[in-house]
């Protein structure tokens, strides 16, 4: 008999919320359950869970205080948080058939839902980027960001609303559509492109100002 479900996700209606930056997790990631005999975790997410560093996904383990819980293998849930919901709860036996659970060794606790230093918690994601507004057509194919080539070929003439749009967002799109080896390698490549962009705008402002001067001389000298 189940006799209360804590529900855990990116969606503010869950019981343990795990917050926007959790980008790997889904909006309902998971369940814990008590079944009247031992405390069960159900999976019902697209990037699984990483429970005692066994992956589990799409299914239902019994788990117990001390296993180590992360979601989408990078955020950990604290027990402090699981034992809120279940005071008193008896502390079972894992049954032998799940021998597969290793006791988690350490003698602490890691903090709740904390991700691996290097995977975008310390990015600043708002940040301008000057690659996505000059080159975004270009910077969107190689940055995950496919349809920004065809915004650039069906409303490019709408500049520079398009541009603006991808210079405030592309940081965050970028680090959200497209898979990176570290959050190093994600900040170098977009200073790389941060760098072409900055130079394409200045090559096209120095454009337009010769353009304006040369017209403007232009007219001076019919009139």
């Amino acid at each position: 008999m189940m006799l209360r479900e804590v529900t855990i996700g990116r969606s503010k209606d869950c019981d343990i919320y795990l917050d926007e930056r959790c980008i790997y997790a889904s909006s309902h990631h998971a369940t814990i359950y008590y079944d009247g005999n031992q405390l069960m975790y159900r999976d019902c997410s697209s990037n699984g869970t990483m429970i005692n560093n066994v992956s589990v996904k799409h299914r239902a383990v019994p788990i117990r205080r001390g296993d180590t819980i992360m979601v989408a293998g990078k955020y950990q849930i604290s027990w402090n948080q699981i034992d809120v919901y279940f005071p008193g709860r008896p502390q079972q036996q894992m049954p032998p058939q799940q021998s597969y659970q290793q006791p988690f060794q350490q003698s602490y606790q890691q903090p709740a839902m904390q991700a691996p230093v290097d995977e975008g918690d310390s990015l600043n994601l708002s940040k301008w980027n000057w690659g996505a507004f000059s080159l975004y057509p270009l910077w969107g194919f190689f940055n995950g960001c496919w349809w920004a080539f065809l915004i650039g070929f069906f409303v490019g003439w709408l500049f520079p609303i398009p541009n603006i749009i991808f210079g405030v967002y592309g940081t965050r799109w970028a680090w959200q559509n497209r898979s990176w080896r570290s959050a190093a390698d994600f900040m170098a490549t977009q200073h790389g492109w941060d760098i072409a962009g900055i130079i394409i705008f200045v090559i096209n402002m120095l454009f337009f100002l010769g353009l304006i001067f040369f017209y403007a001389a232009l007219i001076s000298a019919l009139s």
